[in-house]
């Protein structure tokens, strides 16, 4: 019994401890796969250095049951993103029947870490349809804090598929709006308070 209820604890602590990962649309054409980083799951036209491979998936299937990528060690993908923190960029090929995506998670050195898992399957109807740009990005997977020999996996899954085989390729998260130090947020603080001084001033003098 006392087994039972570690094993318990310990599935417990991977659900609660997996970052919520969230699902956006990118309708702006902003990141195409060839140009910008590489696949790990996809079809034959990825584009991916030598020595990073990628899980190739099927086309005109109708669907993708839990699909895994090759396992990657945390150096190699931090040497394609350059940040602890990225996007999954997911470009859907289809035909007028939309697509559903069920989950999509990241594991490491065998543990849940991070997904996109949905109550219900989400509907991922084309954005941009035909190979190339990402229609939608998964945002806010992070490697922050795990060595670089770390063994980094991914695993997807689609019920309903259709037309062109998907591509879930790599994208290094652009860096957050520079936070001001705080002596620059004094000094800005003090030209506002300058700036209604002589604001007064000139009203006094009317």
């Amino acid at each position: 019994m006392k087994k039972i209820g570690l094993a318990v604890l310990l599935l417990a602590g991977t659900v609660a401890y997996a970052d919520t990962i969230t699902l956006v649309s990118d309708p702006a054409k902003n990141y195409q796969q060839s140009t910008n980083s590489p696949c790990v799951i996809g079809n034959a036209s990825c584009k991916n250095p030598v020595g990073l491979d990628y899980t190739l998936i099927k086309s005109n299937v109708s669907s993708y049951p839990d699909t895994q990528s090759p396992t990657y060690t945390v150096s190699q993908i931090l040497g394609v993103v350059n940040s602890t923190s990225f996007w999954i960029g997911i470009d859907i090929n289809q035909t007028s029947e939309t697509q559903y995506l069920g989950y999509f998670d990241m594991f490491v050195n065998g543990i849940k870490v991070a997904g996109y898992d949905p109550s219900e399957p989400t509907p991922v109807p084309a954005v941009n349809n035909g190979n190339g740009y990402a229609d939608y990005l998964l945002q806010g997977f992070s490697l922050a804090g795990f060595a670089e020999s770390d063994q980094v996996f991914f695993t997807m899954a689609m019920p309903i598929a259709n037309d062109g085989a998907e591509q879930f390729f790599l994208i290094g998260a652009p860096a957050p709006p520079a936070v001001p130090e705080p002596s620059t947020i004094a000094l800005l603080g003090t030209g506002l308070v300058s700036a209604a001084g002589i604001a007064r001033r000139k009203l006094a003098s009317r």
